[in-house]
């Protein structure tokens, strides 16, 4: 290829990397804010540029890396060093994945849509071809997610515990794929919890005019909507019956428990 445009390695690199960050949301289950993911792939857009500089490969590997870590702090995805480092290697195996793709499209195609320097794909594509790659992709992400999810133990024993209003609580945990609530601000898993004894304090605090840290967030479900209580918790441990714990970042939500006993349902991929 004899020539690079610019503006064409920027805007398709913009929308490869925001493909990238709902992949690697998918895989971890995160929901990030709307606008951290557009500066995310604007980041991601701008650092393609580096296929044009003349510099040594070293130094680009290692300004892509410290690209990578940016969009990864930038999508507020990370709450410590481990995440970090766990995400930023997803997002660069993502990326593998979908350039291995795309230069095998254009082995197959016989054509000269592709240029590889500095550890850059530039892509002379039609909007055409970049859909159905973006689909195809998307669709072998979202069968190895499946997979993925499949292989833990979605019939084990699990604890989950936690400390609320200075009191130290401790449910029987229930595995559920189909939860799929998140806070839309913080992009955290929501494990609700079905305690008659927990949403009466809420109730008694709401009542009392006392700031119990819950706000209401709308849900839906097959049988029912309607608005569930929601807080950010700290220090929430899952157990499974081997005595193996996890400390998760996580929102609990509460309802009623009717006559049942307390129990905390969340989705398996919070433990990954």
């Amino acid at each position: 290829m004899k020539c690079i445009y610019a503006d064409v390695l920027v805007i398709t690199n913009i929308y490869f990397t925001y493909f990238f960050i709902k992949v690697l949301s998918l895989v971890f289950h995160i929901k990030a804010n709307a606008k951290r993911v557009a500066l995310a792939s604007v980041t991601g857009g701008i650092s393609s540029l580096l296929i044009l500089l003349p510099i040594n490969d070293y130094i680009i590997m290692l300004l892509k890396i410290t690209a990578v870590l940016m969009i990864i702090l930038i999508c507020g995805f990370s709450k410590d060093i481990f995440d970090m480092i766990k995400y930023s290697l997803v997002f660069i195996l993502i990326n593998i994945v979908f350039s291995g793709i795309c230069f095998a499209f254009w082995k197959l195609s016989g054509g000269k849509m592709i240029y590889v320097k500095n550890f850059t794909v530039y892509l002379d594509l039609s909007l055409i071809m970049l859909i159905i790659i973006t689909i195809l992709v998307y669709f072998v992400m979202t069968i190895a997610d499946y997979f993925l999810i499949n292989r833990k133990n979605l019939t084990g024993l699990y604890t989950v515990s936690f400390n609320l209003f200075n009191k130290d609580y401790n449910f029987k945990g229930i595995v559920d794929t189909g939860n799929k609530l998140y806070d839309y601000f913080s992009g955290r898993s929501v494990v609700i919890c079905k305690s008659n004894e927990l949403l009466g304090l809420y109730n008694e605090m709401l009542n009392q005019n006392i700031n119990s840290g819950f706000r209401l967030m709308p849900y839906n479900t097959i049988s029912s909507d309607g608005l569930i209580p929601i807080k950010a918790m700290q220090g929430i441990k899952i157990t499974d019956e081997d005595g193996n714990s996890k400390e998760v970042r996580v929102c609990i939500g509460i309802t009623s428990s009717g006559e049942a006993e307390p129990t905390a349902i969340f989705n398996p991929a919070i433990l990954s």
